[in-house]
This record gives C-alpha cells, structure tokens and sequence, in this order.
C-alpha cells in the first residue's frame, strides 16, 4: 500500500510541475509578444492629421473636426482599426 501511495505522490508531482512549466511558458510568450504589423499614430488635433496619410480614408464622415489627442491604432492585415479620443 505505501509503494502505491508513494507513485501517486510521485505522479501527483509530476503533474504539476508540467502544469507549472505550461502555464509560465504561456505567460512568458504572452508577456514577450509583439504585434509588428500594429501601427500606432498620435496627433494633437484633427487638423494636425496629414491629408496623404491615408487615416483619412479610415475616419467616417461624421468624426468630430473638433476632437483633440487622437491615437489611431490600425493593423491592415487583420483589417483592425481602433481609435481613441477624449
């Protein structure tokens, strides 16, 4: 009975120390992953966006011509685009 106990304590541990090393595998790639297809633009105001930039063709007509601190986050391969202003 105690040979029986001692593999399953034995077993035990050894689950967990794979679940552990998945688990900081996992956390280590998601910590160190970086999208480089992610581009990122900021401006101050609407009017300090470039006409040739191409944001523009982003922007729906009715964006505010008023909006201040525009961060613009766009990723065409994934066809994504995220703005944000206050």
């Amino acid at each position: 009975m105690l040979a029986i106990s001692s593999n399953l304590s034995k077993m035990i541990i050894f689950i967990f120390a794979i679940i552990i090393i998945v688990v900081l595998c996992v956390i280590t790639y998601l910590y160190l992953y970086k999208d480089e297809s992610l581009v990122s633009k900021h401006y101050i105001n609407y009017m300090a966006i470039p006409e040739n930039d191409g944001v523009f063709t982003w922007l729906p007509d009715f964006f505010p011509h008023v909006a201040v601190d525009i961060s613009i986050y766009t990723n065409v391969e994934d066809d994504y685009f995220f703005l944000i202003f206050p």
